[in-house]
């Protein structure tokens, strides 16, 4: 296994069959896609858009997509309360959690759903992942819960709980709907942070900033940011 790359790992039986984990730069919005560098505010002065947010772009494109792996139909009743899916797919595609598991949540009674994943995620040494709903992607179907995994040491699937946003009606989704963004990170930091007030070296460090950013139009895309 090559120790500066993720690896996705499938049931022989859903290779080839089942829509793949790809990159999340292969998943930009339209409207982002469509969104010109600048435009005009009410005035008529030019001014950047969001097309020029750095690290919204960096939120768009770090790491991997996991999709669904077969098409679901749910039927959802009672305000969330009662849900029901069909899938022709050969593997479990649901299942539920306990309403007991999480009867202080927010959206209790409703069922919390568990879509299950057919990959494992294996990251090099030392580097664990977050999975989050797609980042800056609203999602008018699931709201599923993110969560940290240690995938450099528990090679198992990690399955993505979470609710249908309906609370009545058919719900559709589509082999490939984008569940998860798998964003790796390298653990190490110290847990406590140190909180303090600006001193004068900080003062230096930050009008210094500031003066550049007077200077250069867009400092931290043109002369900062490192592309992802």
């Amino acid at each position: 296994m090559n120790k500066n790359r993720v690896n996705f790992f499938c049931d022989k039986r859903c290779k080839g069959v089942i829509p793949e984990p790809f990159e999340s730069r292969k998943y930009i919005p339209q409207w982002y896609k469509k969104l010109t560098a600048k435009s005009k505010n009410e005035e008529g002065f030019n001014i950047s858009t969001l097309k020029r947010c750095p690290p919204f772009l960096d939120a768009l494109c770090s790491g991997w997509i996991i999709p669904l792996a077969a098409d679901v139909d749910f039927v959802v009743e009672d305000e969330g309360a009662g849900v029901s899916w069909r899938s022709d797919f050969f593997f479990d595609i649901v299942a539920t959690h306990s309403i007991d598991q999480i009867k202080t949540h927010p959206k209790s009674p409703r069922v919390p759903l568990k879509i299950l994943n057919q990959w494992v995620i294996r990251t090099p040494p030392g580097w664990s992942s977050l999975f989050i709903p797609p980042l800056n992607r609203p999602d008018e179907k699931l709201d599923l819960m993110a969560g940290v995994v240690e995938t450099d040491k528990y090679f198992e699937i990690v399955n993505f709980p979470g609710f249908l946003k309906t609370g009545e009606g058919n719900v559709e989704l589509k082999a490939g709907h984008p569940l998860m963004q798998v964003i790796p990170f390298k653990r190490g930091l110290e847990k406590s942070a140190n909180i303090s007030v600006l001193g004068k070296k900080e003062m230096k460090l930050l009008e210094k900033t500031r003066d550049r950013r007077s200077s250069i139009l867009s400092l931290y895309r043109d002369k900062l940011w490192e592309p992802k």
